[in-house]
């Protein structure tokens, strides 16, 4: 998407930002504090508004003058308000928690389930909370190492929300650098990650932690031209969300080998503290998700198409290898190549879980990728379902959920491809850069 600075005398930004702000201020809040937001349609109904609050606001910021400083104020303020609320849409926090915990205990986390009988002496009181709490861990090593920290700082879920908010922030940072860069608008590129409403409600509610994921990734395309420090940065990236190795060869072909020495060596300092249960680790990083399919898009597809468990998914798993192909071949940009990989990571996924959509925001904002950026709140319509969660073992969710879903992003997408032209750069935003 390419937009240009309209004409005519541009106002002060407060007079855009500051109603925009306090509409999704208070809708968030109302989508959190409020006891009848916890019905489905109320929910999605609040939402949508905060969405539309979010939108107007990055229409209109490039007609305005200033107003950086009320960006990062209003980020701050959307985020202070879920800091003290316990999660309702997901229990993953909990799991994030469980794993510090019992690596504090001296137990590897990647060996045992919550429910062993061994680590009955550790539950807590939050411990039916934990999803999935029949299977060992599948987060990968830096998030381990983090959730270890969390847990030596006292285990509180008020400290990982702090510290994911922190690199939430973090990565409204690296990406206004990129923007300045790249000669985009950085007022722009940072109102649409640090305002969008699915981001504040994910982390800063729920506790996930795409954050530590997204930071790392971003610096990569920041340090594009260190490329060792990119690729520690890919390295932590990987380790914190394993669907960046697909994005690896592209990563490689773009920046050589002395990105690939930087990989190797972060990711085989994290991988080292946890490679006592030997085979069982690879397999937990690297399988194929056995997950019950959950909002599915054109993974839904293949399955129709292929029948059993796992064929399909290694179908899928061929598609995603088959666009980083393309990728490397092609020597994309890694902001490029990273929108491609991961668009179609998350098109072909069998499991969407509705945070799984941060993972392509940081490009969406850098590129104003009107379809995907849309997308990030037509996935929330998944905790409209009469369940309200998203965590493994949610019963299946309604077909017009599906429907609403998929078909109006697909359509989007495809009009949005049809009528762009190739380029790695989009034009400058505006000529405050």
């Amino acid at each position: 998407m390419r937009v240009s600075p309209r004409s005519g005398a541009a106002v002060p930004a407060w007079r855009i930002l500051l109603p925009a702000g306090l509409a999704e201020l208070a809708l968030l809040a109302a989508l959190g504090w409020w006891p009848a937001a916890q019905t489905g349609w109320v929910r999605a109904l609040l939402f949508g508004a905060a969405f539309i609050a979010y939108v107007v606001a990055a229409m209109r910021i490039r007609d305005a003058l200033g107003g950086r400083a009320l960006i990062w104020g209003t980020a701050v303020a959307l985020r202070l308000v879920f800091l003290p609320l316990d999660p309702s849409l997901s229990g993953e926090a909990y799991r994030h928690l469980w794993d510090g915990h019992v690596q504090v205990e001296g137990f590897n986390p990647f060996g045992r389930a919550p429910v062993d009988e061994d680590l009955a002496g550790l539950r807590t009181p939050w411990f039916g909370l934990i999803p999935d709490a029949g299977s060992p861990t599948s987060y990968p090593p830096l998030a381990q190492l983090a959730f270890f920290a969390i847990a030596l700082a006292g285990g509180a879920l008020f400290q990982a929300k702090l510290l994911w908010i922190g690199l939430d922030l973090g990565t409204g940072w690296v990406l206004g650098r990129i923007a300045f860069h790249t000669g985009r608008s950085r007022r722009l590129t940072q109102l649409l990650w640090l305002w969008s409403p699915l981001l504040v409600i994910e982390v800063a509610w729920s506790g996930q932690m795409a954050p530590l994921a997204l930071f790392p990734l971003c610096l990569v395309v920041l340090l594009a031209r260190a490329p060792v420090g990119a690729g520690v940065a890919a390295g932590l990236s990987s380790l914190a969300a394993p669907i960046v190795l697909a994005a690896l060869p592209a990563l490689i072909r773009r920046m050589g080998r002395r990105f690939l020495v930087g990989f190797v060596a972060a990711a085989a300092v994290l991988v080292l503290p946890y490679l006592l249960p030997g085979p069982r680790f690879t397999w937990d990083m690297f399988r194929i998700s056995h997950d019950t399919p959950f909002l599915e898009g054109l993974f839904a597809l293949l399955h129709s198409a292929v029948p059993g468990v796992v064929a399909p998914r290694w179908i899928a798993l061929v598609v995603i290898l088959a666009v980083s192909a393309w990728a490397t071949v092609r020597r994309l940009r890694p902001e490029r190549a990273l929108l491609w990989v991961l668009g179609a990571a998350l098109l072909v996924t069998p499991v969407l879980r509705p945070w799984f959509t941060l993972w392509i925001l940081p490009f969406a904002a850098l590129r104003v990728s009107r379809p995907w950026l849309l997308f990030t709140a037509l996935v929330f319509l998944a905790y409209a379902a009469p369940a309200g969660s998203a965590d493994q073992g949610a019963p299946p969710l309604p077909s017009w959920i599906h429907v609403t879903v998929w078909l109006p992003f697909l359509a989007f997408l495809a009009y949005e491809a049809h009528r762009s032209r190739s380029s790695d750069v989009p034009l400058p935003l505006s000529p405050e850069g």
